[in-house]
C-alpha cells in the first residue's frame, strides 16, 4: 500500500429480500477518506453485464452518479443458480470512492463448488507511480570497529561519575545518538529486487484448459462438459 493513504475494505452481503438502502452505502463510505465495498450486492444491471436489471441494480446506478463512486465488477459471470432456469449473473462486484489505485482486473475464480464464484480484485499503483521499494545494507563488521574506539568526542563528555537522574538520561541519550550515529555511517540504501517466479508454461496452460472447461460445465451441466472439467 505505499504511496496510498488508508484503505478501508469492507465486506459486502445484501440480502435479495431487502432493499437496497442509499443510506447504508453512505455509512459505510464515512468509514474512511478511501473506501472498497466488496461482496454479494444482489445488484443487477445491464450496465455491468447482467442480462437483466432488477431494482437494487438500477438504484445502485443511480448512486455511483449522486454519491461519485465507481462500479468494478467482472466481464463473466460471479453467481450461477443452483436451478436451470435462472441465468448466470454478475452480483458479486466492488465499488470504490476516494482510491487512487489503479485497478488491473477483476475476476471470477472457478475452483469452488459454491454457487457464487470467489471473485479476485488486483489493484495496481496509483496514477504516477509509488516509489520502488528499498532495502537499508548495514556494514555491521565497520560498525563494530568504530563502536570499538572508546575515544570519542562523544563518549569523552559522558562523566566518569554519574550521581544526577539528570546526567544518567543525558549519558545514555548521548551513548544512543553515538551508536546511531554510527550505524548510519556504515549503512546505504540500494533498490530492493523482487523475486517474481511463475509457473512452467505447460502448467499454465493446464490451468486455462481447466478454468474453461469448468466455466463451461457451470454453464452447460451436460454430463460429458462435467467428465472432462473433472478429468482436467
Amino acid at each position: 500500500m505505499m504511496g496510498h493513504r488508508t484503505l478501508v475494505i469492507v465486506s459486502i452481503y445484501s440480502s435479495p429480500s431487502k432493499k437496497l438502502l442509499r443510506s447504508d452505502i453512505e455509512a459505510l463510505f464515512v468509514l474512511g477518506d478511501a473506501v472498497i465495498l466488496f461482496g454479494d450486492f444482489n445488484c443487477k444491471n445491464t450496465n455491468w453485464g447482467c442480462a437483466v436489471s432488477n431494482p437494487g441494480g438500477n438504484k445502485l446506478a443511480r448512486l455511483s452518479r449522486k454519491l461519485k463512486f465507481d462500479i468494478i465488477a467482472p466481464l463473466t459471470s460471479t453467481h450461477y443458480p443452483d436451478d436451470l432456469v435462472s441465468r448466470p449473473s454478475i452480483i458479486d462486484i466492488a465499488i470504490s470512492k476516494g482510491v487512487a489505485f489503479n485497478v488491473h482486473c477483476i475476476e471470477p475464480i472457478h475452483r469452488l463448488v459454491s454457487d457464487h464464484r470467489p471473485v479476485l480484485l488486483r489493484l495496481g499503483p496509483p496514477t504516477g507511480g509509488y516509489p520502488k521499494p528499498t532495502i537499508k545494507i548495514t556494514d555491521w563488521k565497520r560498525v563494530s570497529t568504530a563502536l570499538e574506539e572508546a575515544y570519542t568526542p562523544v563518549l569523552n563528555n559522558i562523566p566518569d561519575v554519574i550521581e544526577t537522574t539528570d546526567e544518567i538520561d543525558s549519558s545514555i541519550g548521548a551513548l544512543t545518538n553515538h551508536i546511531r550515529t554510527v550505524v548510519e555511517r556504515f549503512s546505504r540504501v540500494v533498490s530492493a529486487s523482487v523475486d517474481r517466479r511463475k509457473l512452467p508454461t505447460d502448467a499454465l496452460e493446464l490451468l486455462r484448459a481447466k478454468n474453461t472447461a469448468l466455466c463451461h460445465a457451470y454453464a452447460y451441466p451436460f454430463r460429458e462438459n462435467r467428465s472432462r472439467a473433472r478429468a482436467l
